[in-house]
């Protein structure tokens, strides 16, 4: 006998060969590119679409199924009316989550059995992890048993899971930043979840939490302030009052003043996407855990100065720009810049420090009187990047050369790097966060972007390696060449690259889908501000900033040579 319920996927994007005259289940609408999520779903939208009709026939019973599926109120309410009385509680319909790019193929196995084949482009998991497929695939899906119940067919063995397309996706899932710290506690690392938008997310948020980071920044990147083995008590998690309520086992009676307060910050910045929270009460066995009130709470997302940094067009000014050609200097910074014909500026988030690329190679810089110091003279340096702990980032084009960590005293910390063969370095950007690396690549095939945890010392903030890869695809790719990249904020990237047909910005969200900027024409350079999108500035190769605007991109007004980096 075969098991009712087995998981919807067994291996993502395993390859299948689709049977000859299969009967295609239409579902409503053209398949479409989708968008990035960059607003929250509005909660008070309510889909709800029909359970099953008398008499429909086991594909129709399919196809309202798969159409259910979108709608998660009420546990999957509709969805399981249209399940057999003995699978209809049992189904888990949060194992996992296929997106498929365009409409499945039936094929009908005995009387009583079909089989649905489809084009799977990405899949989430039960913590929300979103995974995107290398390239789409022909997937077959555990087969589908129907029995009759009251003369009316339902499904009476399915997998796990659910099926949904990608034009569907944004309605009915949500995006979540889950929060986790780096090694040293300084930092809020954001870690990109995608959960059913009606279907007890607090709760989702709690236990994916207490499930850990990402695989690819969980290689000593980040830590979690959660102690091993807390598990959530009471669900779901209550909201009363404004507050996120959610009691624990007893575990956590045992951390001290610090740990708590540690432990409440990373519960209250992953609470952060939903409106209806403004706090959260920690509590075991429904008794509420005192936490001494701080004010040492790690920022999330932190923000820079809203000009933008620039070198003005003949090379003579250095500084921030509220448009126009008047320019505010950074102290002697400035003056260093203009005087050693700087061609990059990485500014450290003090504003007193940065790393700049000269013809001489990768320089230390200050804004007050100490000189300027050359800490790397490699000859083919790519412009080089400056994070909060203190630590230029340098690397040659040659990615097999590796990524070298040099502190302002002029120490080389050598970072171990596992880069994809074939490839040379473009650029190079760490996070405001301090816990991640955005590379971007020129392959034999094209560009290739892809964003590193940075492993560090506990105790010094002292980078280790760079952990496993994140590769994020970039739509349009092959044959096309890498221009640069820039981190939008703090969960989504921009690449730009140039093919035939021009220089394309892509937006890319780090653990979720990408979208089109569009083509501002000539770009050469891209560099994030604030606000997300609209913060984001392109210099084309005539020396004009533009900046998104609406659907496209127009002037800023503003003339540079290159735009400086803002950590």
């Amino acid at each position: 006998m075969r098991n009712r319920r087995r998981g919807l996927i067994a291996v993502l994007l395993a390859p299948v060969l689709l049977v000859a005259g299969c009967v295609s289940v239409p579902m409503a609408g053209p398949v479409e590119q989708g968008d990035a999520v960059t607003d929250p779903v509005d909660t008070d939208f309510e889909f709800l679409p029909a359970g099953p009709t008398p008499g429909a026939t086991q594909e129709e019973i399919l196809q309202g199924f798969f159409a259910a599926t979108t709608a998660s109120q009420e546990n999957y309410r509709i969805a399981r009316s249209y399940l057999s009385d003995a699978i209809s509680s049992e189904w888990n319909p949060y194992q996992s989550t296929l997106v498929r790019a365009q409409e499945g193929f039936v094929e009908r196995l005995d009387d009583t059995t079909l089989e649905y084949s489809v084009q799977v482009i990405a899949e989430v998991d039960a913590v929300g992890r979103y995974r995107v497929a290398p390239e789409a695939t022909e997937q077959t899906l555990p087969e589908f048993r129907f029995t009759r119940e009251g003369g009316e067919w339902r499904i009476a063995e399915l997998g796990d899971g659910i099926l949904i397309s990608q034009q569907a996706f944004p309605s009915a899932f949500s995006q979540h930043v889950l929060y986790f710290y780096d090694p040293t506690f300084t930092n809020l690392v954001p870690d990109l979840r995608w959960f059913p938008t009606r279907s007890g997310v607090p709760t989702r948020i709690v236990r994916a939490l207490l499930d850990g980071p990402s695989s690819w920044l969980d290689q000593g990147a980040t830590v979690s302030a959660i102690p091993e083995g807390v598990a959530l008590v009471a669900a779901p998690v209550g909201i009363v009052d404004g507050q996120a309520v959610v009691d624990l086992s007893s575990e956590i009676l045992e951390l001290g003043d610090v740990e708590r307060q540690r432990l409440l910050a990373q519960f209250r910045a992953s609470f952060g996407s939903l409106g209806n929270v403004a706090g959260v009460q920690l509590t075991v066995d429904q008794t509420p855990v005192t936490i001494a009130a701080t004010t040492e709470v790690p920022e999330v997302n932190p923000q820079v100065d809203g000009r933008l940094l620039l070198m003005g067009p003949d090379g003579d000014r250095f500084g921030f720009s509220s448009g126009g050609a008047t320019v505010e200097p950074v102290g002697r910074l400035s003056e260093r810049a203009i005087e050693l014909g700087a061609v990059s500026l990485a500014l450290g988030p003090t504003r007193t420090v940065g790393a700049m690329l000269t013809e001489q190679g990768a320089w230390i810089v200050r804004s007050n009187d100490l000189e300027p110091l050359l800490l790397d003279n490699r000859a083919d340096l790519v412009p080089p990047s400056f994070d909060g702990f203190q630590l230029m980032w340098t690397a040659t084009s040659d990615a097999s050369e590796g990524l070298s960590a040099i502190t302002t005293g002029g120490e080389v910390i050598p970072v171990d790097v596992v880069l994809p063969e074939g490839t040379r370095l473009v650029s190079i950007d760490v996070s405001r966060d301090d816990a991640r690396i955005l590379m971007l690549l020129q392959g034999e095939s094209g560009p290739r972007l892809v964003v590193g945890a940075i492993a560090r010392d506990e105790a010094s903030g002292r980078p280790l390696r760079i952990g496993d890869l994140l590769d994020i695809p970039i739509d349009g790719a092959a044959g096309a060449t890498a221009v640069d990249a820039a981190w939008v904020d703090e969960v989504r990237v921009a690449s730009v690259i140039e093919s035939s047909q021009g220089t394309a910005v892509d937006l890319h969200e780090l653990g979720g889908r990408s979208r089109s900027l569009g083509r501002p024409p000539g770009a050469v350079q891209i560099v994030g501000g604030n606000g997300g999108v609209t913060g984001l500035r392109v210099l084309t190769d005539t020396g004009v900033v533009v900046e998104p605007r609406g659907n496209g991109w127009q002037s800023t007004g503003v003339r540079a040579s290159f735009l400086g980096v803002q950590q």
